[in-house]
């Protein structure tokens, strides 16, 4: 079926590009002026910081934090010092205040900074050139060893430039040498041009910003099954034309300004499918549906039958609606860009068979993804494990934030656990003694249960401990909270400075009162004391021994004279 690219541009916050199929939306891009986009950029850096525990370095590039450079992701002609034979570490062949080019790979996140790489790569409509590498290969989407081949032996008769790596893109499989050629010449004009500008620059500086949005959707997914490229806004517009006129200056190419009063993709009526990006219920044709939970290590893909009834075994229901959810899984893990370890639940299905179907199917559905994707085969749990490339920040972390009421967390207390806590915690309070008054503010709900079932435990904790309690309804308090406040008795805060004064007195009293103690005279007298009493002893067991001795000697003439 024929493709159309969709740009919405005309707000400049928010930048929206969709690749439909018919009326159905097979992918879909953002792009927010609030959020800081740098994949792809190329910069001048410094090595700030070296660690050789996790053998990587920190490297200033110019951002508001230092990206991350492991030393797998350094090529050697960076290496300072280096043996043969020798095992590399980061210490030993990097150094602070070294500087590099590098690329960012991964955009900053939550607390981490950006991912890079000194393995450059500019990415063409058919070629991905990698400057400073010396090979040549081909998408791993092309399978067939004669198309393969094929292209490796086009592109030779190229004469691509010496110490430079190429990737043959999936675009290209179809293309002739007077394409292949145009777009190696782009690229190389583009390398010297960044070449040149990063001996100029003194780091930490940006050499080359990546196309906008609507620029590299046109230069990534522009293939012959692609009939029409729809914007909305003049300046993309330019910058899409020009584009193209630098890398297919003889294609003719049916890129429309589009004028209408309805909004582009209200006209297309994708408007509602972007809508359910989001939601955790996807609900299939068949009245089956599909559960989707992000967690920190994974993201778990529940398959459930639901309401579906139409075959005539339970066996063939499952396959049906497995087959039907492999479909919308695949799609959805483009539109949601769902990257990382993904555990897919699929129905259980007794016949081996019907489960390497599902396997096949899935296989063959990731088959237009560009995330590189590796699955396992279905446990005898019915549990699928695969993993797939994160391509862009989640739509959902640009134009959502998290919730001030429950923190991210999906639930609140109930007005009942509101009641309870809010209770105990004044209890405590009370009993702890020197409050004068609690004052607590509840959202309206929670005031109205804990007045209807707790006014006589409140008033029971007036009487025992004499505290006044006064609870105050607010419709800004947010649900699932209350605020507390108590102030003390006018005693307690007189006596408090009181007690301090008391106190310091007490312990003034009890330093003047203790003598002082010659720590080191007593030191030496035990010493003393230790040398004598070892004088004592030897001088005991010499004149014991003088004695023995003396007593010895006048008893051998005897023994000789008997």
């Amino acid at each position: 079926m024929k493709k159309k690219i969709l740009i919405n541009a005309v707000h400049p916050e928010e930048k929206r590009v969709a690749i439909v199929e018919g009326d159905i939306l097979v992918d879909f891009y953002v792009e927010v002026a609030s959020k800081v986009h740098l994949r792809g950029n190329i910069y001048k850096g410094i090595v700030t910081r070296i660690e050789p525990g996790i053998q990587a370095v920190f490297v200033d590039f110019g951002s508001r934090k230092d990206g991350f450079l492991q030393i797998r992701e350094v090529m050697p002609r960076y290496f300072q010092h280096r043996e043969e034979g020798k095992r590399i570490r980061v210490q030993e062949v990097l150094s602070k205040g070294q500087e590099l080019i590098v690329q960012v790979e991964k955009d900053e996140r939550d607390t981490k900074g950006a991912s890079l790489t000194t393995y450059l790569s500019l990415p063409g409509r058919y070629i991905v050139m990698m400057p400073g590498q010396d090979r040549v290969g081909v998408s791993r989407k092309i399978e067939l060893k004669e198309d393969r081949d094929r292209l490796k032996e086009l592109f030779t008769t190229l004469k691509p430039p010496e110490n430079m790596g190429f990737i043959l893109r999936t675009a290209g499989i179809d293309r002739t040498e007077q394409e292949l050629s145009a777009d190696l010449k782009y690229l190389t004009k583009l390398w010297h041009k960044i070449e040149s500008e990063g001996k100029k620059v003194k780091a930490p500086a940006l050499i080359y910003r990546e196309q906008d949005i609507a620029v590299r959707t046109v230069r990534d997914y522009l293939t012959s099954e692609v009939t029409e490229v729809l914007v909305d806004d003049e300046d993309a517009l330019r910058n899409v034309k020009d584009f193209l006129r630098k890398t297919l200056p003889w294609r003719r190419i049916n890129v429309k300004y589009y004028k209408e009063k309805k909004p582009l993709f209200s006209k297309h009526g994708i408007e509602e499918q972007i809508a359910k990006i989001n939601e955790r219920y996807l609900y299939l044709p068949s009245k089956g549906y599909i559960v989707f939970d992000k967690t920190e290590a994974l993201t778990a893909i529940d398959v459930n039958s639901g309401r579906s009834r139409k075959d005539e075994t339970v066996e063939s229901t499952a396959l049906r609606t497995n087959l039907e959810a492999t479909d919308e899984i695949a799609r959805q893990m483009r539109l949601r860009d769902i990257g990382g370890l993904i555990a897919i639940d699929y129905i259980d299905m007794e016949s081996s068979k019907n489960r390497r179907e599902v396997e096949a199917r899935l296989k063959d559905a990731l088959g237009a993804d560009k995330a590189h994707t590796e699955i396992t085969g279905i446990s005898k749990f019915g549990i699928l494990e695969m993993t797939r490339e994160r391509m862009r920040p989640p739509y959902f972390e640009s134009i959502l934030r998290k919730c001030e009421v429950c923190g991210g967390a999906g639930v609140v207390r109930t007005d009942e656990m509101v009641a309870v806590s809010l209770l105990r915690d004044i209890q405590t309070r009370a009993s702890g003694g020197g409050i004068k008054s609690i004052r607590c503010t509840l959202p309206v709900e929670s005031m109205n249960l804990i007045m209807n079932t707790k006014r006589e435990d409140l008033a029971m904790i007036e009487k025992e401990f004499g505290v006044a309690i006064v609870l105050t309804a607010d419709i800004k308090q947010l649900p699932g909270h209350y605020k507390i406040e108590e102030e003390k008795a006018e005693e307690t805060q007189a006596e408090e400075p009181e007690k301090k004064a008391e106190k310091q007195a007490e312990k003034q009293a009890e330093k003047q009162e203790k003598p002082e103690q010659p720590v080191k005279k007593k030191r030496y007298r035990k010493r003393r004391r230790y040398e004598k009493h070892v004088k004592t002893d030897t001088s005991e067991r010499h004149e014991k021994a003088e004695s023995a001795g003396k007593i010895e000697q006048s008893e051998t003439p005897e023994e000789d004279g008997g």
